[in-house]
């Protein structure tokens, strides 16, 4: 798939080769179309059925080589611009039983293999923060220290999505540059931190429903969505507790008085800053997506905005005199 930009395409510049892996429901992808970045996907990489079906209706002409501890990446050895990943993050998190490496989900050691055959010129790789630290940061010293020795400068820095999104998401992002890709991963992190100048909040983030009664309604609690989580919590079960309060959306409409709900689907889609259109048309085995399964795929993505910061840092950093003469 290729996708791109009018800005850019008057500045004549080649669309950035992607290689995506654990790849989701391709909030990267997405993050590229939100910065405005041209793009071409070279492959996927989701081993996920309803995932895989999700890639399947967005990207109908990229192959998805599910797994990736047996895919062959000889063919894309220096032909890639950036490889991304969303490193499996159940082996890590706080709602797991983190067991790190010792989980057979853990593919650190496979990324790390991965990265040293396709010799991208960017990886940047999200995770939970407890990546970094978990078990003495086992893992995450085994990442770094395979990336620095193929080559990269890496930098890492745990980003609070909450600054675009309404939804409180602290995840850690790890940015790395090769030999002489331009661009410090520090520099280029800090700013997305920042809020990126090259990437500006999604317009459709915003918390009251699109499917409510007509007429204008105001939500009074929460301000933000607590972290949407893989599994759902707080979203589409009958029990409510702790941090599930949280997804408890009270609400004012004109006429009706206060309204007590859960988020809907698209608001879940909101909060992560996908587009309002992102599942439409998906189906497996003939059916539409439940509402579970759409709160556990949107729980287990990226948050859009953050990821088209960084990802327009470094566009920015890659194209800066041609950008600087087209403007």
């Amino acid at each position: 798939m290729q996708t791109k930009h009018p800005a850019h395409d008057n500045a004549g510049l080649p669309p950035l080769r992607i290689l995506s892996l654990c790849s989701g429901i391709g909030g990267d992808v997405a993050a590229l179309d939100h910065a405005g970045i041209p793009h071409e996907v070279a492959a996927v990489a989701e081993i996920d059925p309803i995932a895989s079906a999700v890639l399947s209706r967005k990207f109908p002409t990229v192959p998805n080589l599910g797994d990736l501890t047996l895919a062959n990446w000889s063919n894309h050895h220096e032909t890639i611009d950036i490889l991304i990943a969303g490193i499996p993050c159940q082996p890590y998190s706080v709602a797991g039983r983190q067991r790190g490496v010792e989980d057979r989900r853990d593919v650190t050691s496979d990324i790390v293999r991965i990265v040293a055959d396709v010799r991208p010129r960017y990886v940047l790789f999200e995770n939970v923060a407890q990546y970094e630290t978990l078990h003495g940061g086992k893992a995450f010293n085994e990442l770094r220290s395979g990336l620095v020795g193929s080559g990269y400068t890496v930098d890492h820095l745990v980003i609070d999505a909450a600054q675009v999104l309404p939804q409180r998401r602290k995840r850690l992002f790890i940015l790395g540059r090769r030999g002489d890709a331009v661009g410090s991963p520090s520099e280029i992190l800090a700013d997305a931190a920042c809020g990126g100048r090259g990437a500006e909040a999604c317009g459709t983030a915003r918390l009251p429903s699109a499917d409510a009664a007509s007429g204008s309604a105001s939500v009074l609690h929460p301000p933000r969505l607590g972290t949407l989580m893989a599994s759902g919590a707080g979203m589409n079960r009958p029990g409510m507790r702790g941090h599930e309060l949280d997804f408890l959306v009270v609400q004012e409409f004109a006429g009706l008085g206060l309204v007590v709900r859960r988020p809907t689907p698209l608001e879940a889609l909101r909060a992560q800053g996908f587009p309002d259109d992102w599942f439409d048309g998906v189906s497996v085995a003939g059916k539409a997506l439940t509402d579970l399964q759409k709160y556990k795929l949107v729980g287990n993505s990226w948050p859009v905005p953050v990821t088209a910061a960084i990802l327009a840092g470094i566009y920015r950093n890659l194209f800066a005199g041609r950008l600087a003469q087209a403007a």
